[in-house]
């Protein structure tokens, strides 16, 4: 919707002449006379006007029935035709020339008029804005979703952009290198791409040896004690391990220390208490003993089956964690699992 630079300029008037009346109405104050006044024009308009359309309405009703106008049928004459449109004319003429009976110049007819065409104009920009609104969050959305397509697509680009390069120079490297220049290059990168691989692999053993220590292995001697399955329980505490768990899996009751009387046997309690810290830490130790043990069989053969010497938490682990699996028929062997096939091969 276009509004003209006219309209804007009278509406930009028209509010600062309303600001400058309600600034004066506020400090002076409508008396009840000039209330009763306005009231007074605002009725004697009202009246003017249903008298002009009443008026108006008559005029109307007289003219249809004094001079109705028959067309004349396709086949009258010529001239007839022309006469009649020269009265015609001439009744037009004389209407156009009739004076306008517009609303006297104290009428609030104008006033009223332009509030409610400001009315509509504000109303119609109002829905404007709330429409620009929601576009423009629309278009921000988008914007930054084709600035991220962008970035993905640059660095893509600027990836392909150093491959090729790359692939260039080694070409016009190898093609100014004899066979066994390009022979001993291969094995030094060969090489160097070892060295990397086996201290990747160094560091991840040393990761998971922490971690089947400090955390895998209490959990494992959990299970082996009867306790919860690895992962249902994620701390046990050496104390749990050493009180031990119910035949429904649950930790058995802690025993409270007894206060005693004499020294002697007061040492005899704490000797009795470190022998079973020593007893849940070698719980503890023997779990990750086990794993380490099942771990380096699995990975000395390969995808071998190796036999196994009980059914114990590792191996359900290792199986659960679809990192081994059993023998289709005999569950005392187990493999690893080669995750460059399907578990059916």
């Amino acid at each position: 919707m276009e509004i003209s630079d006219q309209t804007v300029q009278k509406i930009e008037r028209f509010a600062e002449n309303r600001q400058v009346a309600e600034r004066e109405s506020a400090r002076e104050p409508l008396s009840d006379t000039a209330l009763h006044a306005y009231t007074r024009r605002l009725d004697a308009t009202l009246k003017g006007l249903q008298e002009q359309v009443k008026r108006q309405e008559n005029d109307l009703i007289k003219l249809r029935e004094l001079n109705s106008i028959e067309l004349p049928e396709p086949g009258t004459d010529t001239w007839a035709r022309v006469s009649q449109a020269r009265r015609a004319k001439k009744a037009y003429d004389s209407v156009l020339k009739s004076e306008h009976e517009l609303p006297a110049t104290d009428s609030v007819l104008p006033s009223l008029l332009a509030l409610e065409e400001t009315a509509r104009l504000i109303k119609d920009n109002k829905t404007s804005v709330q429409l620009t609104a929601e576009q423009l969050s629309t278009d921000r959305d988008r914007l930054r979703v084709e600035d991220a397509n962008l970035r993905d697509s640059q660095a893509i680009a600027s990836g392909l952009r150093e491959r090729i390069q790359f692939i260039r120079n080694a070409q016009s490297r190898k093609s100014d290198q004899t066979p066994s220049q390009v022979a001993r290059e291969q094995v030094i990168q060969q090489k160097k791409q070892n060295k990397d691989l086996d201290r990747t692999s160094a560091r991840l053993k040393v990761d998971l040896d922490k971690f089947i220590d400090d955390t895998l292995a209490p959990m494992l001697a959990a299970e082996d004690l009867g306790g919860p399955t690895v992962g249902d329980a994620l701390e046990v505490s050496d104390a749990t391990l050493k009180a031990g768990y119910t035949a429904h899996g649950k930790p058995k009751k802690q025993k409270q220390p007894v206060e005693e009387e004499n020294g002697s046997q007061q040492r005899i309690d704490q000797f009795m208490q470190r022998s079973g810290d020593d007893t849940s830490l070698n719980k503890r130790e023997a779990a990750a003993k086990e794993f380490h043990q099942l771990l380096d069989d699995l990975l000395d053969a390969n995808t071998s089956y190796i036999n196994l010497k009980r059914d114990s938490a590792s191996s359900r682990f290792l199986v659960r964690a679809k990192v081994a699996q059993f023998h289709p028929r005999d569950a005392r062997r187990l493999r690893l699992i080669d995750f460059g096939r399907s578990l059916g091969n």
